[in-house]
């Protein structure tokens, strides 16, 4: 069934942290563009999710034509690290089944850059994907959901298998969220070895230049898809203008190739076109 409403758009959505501790709180708002159409039948609902990627309804349905915002109360916000994204869905019902939906843009608590800050994150993109940076897929790890039922002790409160296949050590469920495609500039990577008394020992750290989208936290995956090296986020620094973030500046370690981070599933189709880009690239004459 086909909805009547047409170019509705989702704007200025915002998302404030009101309190932290006990009665956690983030007051989320959102503007509708100013229309003539009945909106009877369109209802809104908002999303959150610790990845852009893989995003969950946590509201029930808000009428519109009221007032557009919504108090989160079930967030956890104790971890300084912890970031969630927001997003708005406006869905139109017709005789009480869904006909199609508008959303807004993900957003966070981060807010969005201003215009000195978009001109400094659209150079960095220019650079990395068509300059000097590489195709990479980031996984994001999974901090909330339900612990792995392959390796969770209950009791211990910690994963009994590092390599377990179901959650690949983290003992979260599938371990990490879903890739989001990006581009980035890679060091070169440091040809290392440590000799122990069990053999050799390749330790390949490198730093890793990322724009602002999505934010890296630590224990994310960094997998660098043409020669399919898979690094673990170390440390990541910020460059910010007004407390909102350009720039990530990310310490990597490589993860050896026995871990069980290398059964994550990697969709080929896009590894292989996004290699195909930067192939592409690498033909061009420069000068």
């Amino acid at each position: 069934m086909a909805g009547t409403l047409k170019n509705i758009r989702i704007v200025d959505c915002s998302a404030t942290i009101l309190s932290v501790e006990h009665f956690p709180r983030v007051h989320i708002s959102w503007k509708l563009e100013p229309t003539s159409q009945n909106l009877t039948h369109l209802k809104f609902f908002v999303d959150r999710g610790e990845s852009p990627a893989e995003l969950q309804q946590i509201s029930m349905a808000i009428t519109a034509n009221t007032r557009y915002e919504y108090v989160d109360e079930t967030a956890m916000l104790k971890d300084f690290e912890k970031m969630y994204y927001y997003r708005i869905r406006a869905v139109e019902f017709i005789d009480g089944s869904p006909a199609q939906t508008f959303m807004s843009e993900t957003f966070t608590w981060e807010g969005k850059p201003d215009l000195v800050g978009l001109y400094v994150i659209d150079e960095h993109l220019f650079a990395h994907r068509y300059v000097y940076g590489v195709p990479v897929m980031v996984f994001q790890k999974r901090h909330d959901g339900m612990y792995c039922p392959e390796c969770w002790d209950e009791v211990l409160k910690r994963v009994t298998k590092s390599n377990c296949a179901a959650c690949m050590g983290t003992g979260k469920w599938h371990g990490y969220y879903p890739p989001i495609e990006a581009w980035a500039g890679l060091e070169p990577d440091p040809k290392t070895v440590d000799i122990a008394d069990w053999g050799k020992r390749q330790p390949g750290q490198t730093d890793m230049q990322f724009t602002n989208y999505p934010l890296l936290r630590t224990d994310d995956l960094v997998v660098e898809l043409k020669p399919n090296i898979i690094w673990k986020i170390v440390t990541v620094r910020m460059a910010e203008k007004n407390r909102t973030v350009m720039l990530q500046v990310t310490r990597l370690s490589a993860v050896n190739r026995t871990d069980a981070e290398y059964k994550i599933e990697i969709p080929e189709d896009r590894r292989l076109a996004m290699v195909a880009q930067l192939e592409e690239r690498e033909k061009e004459r420069e000068f």
